[in-house]
């Protein structure tokens, strides 16, 4: 089959938390990619970007293709990965009508070459780009704006720093496009001196940059598509070709509690128990100052942001804005039948990922910040709670 008939696949790789959703979700809002078939590999058991990426009404069903979204995680992300991959790939060259596009968001924790592999074993895709993306801030913070992967500075000498760098450097070695993202929290010139030492550490890769997803996948359309046995000789020479799929130190514990947080101690929770060994967390939650707002809770390294995602069934059957219908309102409280008796459909679900003893030491603050049973009693009646959380919201497109 002829190259032109194939269908491309683009990923989306880098260190976690460096904004591949972001960039993947404003591309999926393009018209000319409306109609592009997702893949979504999650080291989580949860499966939380492919919940975002799917329309509100259907729900994803881990290593299958369901409303064009493939949802491998969990095990489909490791050791299931290349046969769940080449299951997705059937399902989705099957499809009415055709994808233009294959768009693979992919975790962090990936290791580049086995993922390339599992994406390309099926002769009717080819892969179109693979793209990494790197947070400007992390760069310039914890690795010297790129000179430490240049030779020109030192090396990390924290041990969990330094497992980021090995892995950043590994999918770096197969990029063929480098986004630097989130470009607005630094100076021009400081993200003038990454592109430059980005370009000069992988000299045939594209280097663009992008500040809230502001990149358009077609911006890249004179990046040729990498030849694969170019690829496949890069694994080869780097040492590179081992089976594993994720990096095996880097594992993903899920914290489930249907318990509010108390906002004070979440707070100062993240402010003094987030070490460097834990590089995402990313899921729902609730406040007990805030118990009608679904938050989004995404965080990387020092970086956390609360996105404000909707109201709870539990809230919202109150309907106190009326603008529900009574069938409304009764299927919601048949919804609500199931769910907590106190609680609702209210819950804290967070993935954390990173190293073994950062992921515990965090878990571990996040019980010690839920509420007690007599501040849940508090809630109950309507008192407050000391919240340090920010009140103002800013619309992101």
């Amino acid at each position: 089959m002829r190259r032109s008939k194939k269908l491309p696949v683009t990923v989306l790789c880098g260190f976690l938390g460096s904004g591949k959703t972001t960039l993947l979700r404003r591309w999926h809002r393009d018209e000319s990619l409306r109609d592009a078939a997702l893949i979504v590999h999650d080291l989580s058991e949860l499966g939380l970007d492919a919940e975002l990426l799917t329309e509100d009404d259907v729900t994803p069903e881990a290593g299958r293709l369901v409303a064009r979204v493939a949802a491998l995680h969990g095990i489909h992300a490791r050791e299931q990965l290349h046969t769940s991959a080449g299951r997705a790939l059937a399902e989705i060259a099957a499809l009415e009508p055709v994808p233009s596009h294959v768009l693979c968001e992919s975790t962090g924790a990936a290791r580049p070459w086995p993922l390339i592999s599992a994406l390309t074993q099926d002769e009717r895709f080819y892969l179109r780009h693979f793209i990494v993306t790197v947070d400007a801030l992390n760069l310039h913070r914890d690795f010297a704006d790129g000179r430490m992967f240049t030779g020109e500075a030192a090396v990390p000498t924290d041990a969990a720093l330094l497992r980021a760098a090995e892995l950043l450097a590994e999918q770096l070695a197969f990029a063929t496009v480098i986004i630097v993202t989130k470009i607005d929290a630094l100076p021009r010139a400081v993200v003038d001196v990454q592109v430059r030492l980005l370009q000069k550490l992988q000299p045939r890769a594209t280097v663009a940059i992008s500040s809230q997803g502001g990149l358009r996948l077609a911006q890249l359309d004179a990046t040729p598509p990498p030849e694969p046995a170019e690829l496949e000789r890069r694994a080869e020479q780097f040492g590179l070709s081992r089976d594993a799929t994720t990096a095996s130190d880097l594992e993903a514990i899920v914290f489930r509690d249907p318990r509010p947080f108390h906002p004070q101690r979440l707070y100062d929770a993240c402010q003094t128990q987030l070490g460097t060994g834990l590089y995402r967390i990313k899921g729902f939650l609730w406040l007990a100052s805030r118990p009608e707002d679904v938050f989004l809770w995404q965080q990387s390294g020092s970086q956390i942001a609360l996105e404000l995602t909707g109201l709870w069934r539990a809230e919202a059957v109150h309907n106190r804005y009326g603008k529900l219908s009574t069938q409304e309102v009764e299927l919601l409280e048949r919804k609500l039948q199931a769910e907590h008796p106190i609680f609702g459909d209210r819950r804290n679900e967070l993935t954390l990922i990173g190293l073994p003893a950062a992921r515990e030491a965090f878990a571990a603050a996040l019980r010690d910040a839920l509420c007690t049973e007599e501040e849940i009693a508090a809630w109950q009646r309507g008192e407050t709670f000391p919240d340090p959380w920010p009140k103002s919201l800013q619309r992101i497109d």
